[in-house]
């Protein structure tokens, strides 16, 4: 009986000649991409956002936020109101009780500050307030919707703006 055939790097094949090939398939390398993405998918929203993706975020939030008020002061019947104070970064959102006080919100999605941080809100113009850039300012949120039209102007730190609407 012959010997068995020698295995490894300097083994010659029977019926081939020269040596194995190291290197990887092309499988092996698909299943690395493929755990390489997965990793990248996990990663990259926990990186940190850049001043413009906050804005826009920010914009984004209050929008909705606003269009959620409007909603359920509509289904609920109660008021609510969104307290800005332009020049910082101050978003508050109260519901109105029974006696015209304000409390806060029994929804916990409104207890959070639709504004991120490093966005500040520019100033507000209403039209017959004009443009309000300081002080604070009540955008009151009954069952009808707002009474006013509303232009709200966000800024970041960088000093690019971003514009939210808001009709009656």
């Amino acid at each position: 009986m012959s010997p068995p055939p020698a295995i490894g790097p300097d083994a010659t094949l029977p019926g081939r000649e020269g040596r194995w090939q190291a290197g990887y398939t092309l499988i092996e390398i698909a299943i690395v991409m493929a755990i390489i993405g997965m990793v990248m998918l996990l990663v990259v929203p926990r990186l940190p956002s850049s001043d413009q993706e906050n804005l826009k975020i920010s914009a984004r939030t209050l929008a909705s936020t606003l269009r959620y008020l409007q909603e359920r002061a509509a289904t609920s019947r109660s008021g609510y109101y969104l307290a800005l104070a332009p020049g910082t970064d101050a978003a508050r959102i109260l519901e109105t009780g029974g006696d015209g006080n304000a409390k806060e919100p029994a929804d916990p999605l409104l207890l959070k500050s639709p504004i991120k941080e490093g966005v500040v809100v520019a100033d507000v113009r209403i039209p017959r307030l004009g443009k309000v850039s300081d002080g604070e300012l009540r955008i009151e949120v009954g069952a009808g919707g707002v009474r006013d039209f509303v232009t709200i102007h966000l800024r970041s730190t960088t000093g690019q703006f971003w514009t939210v609407m808001v009709f009656p």
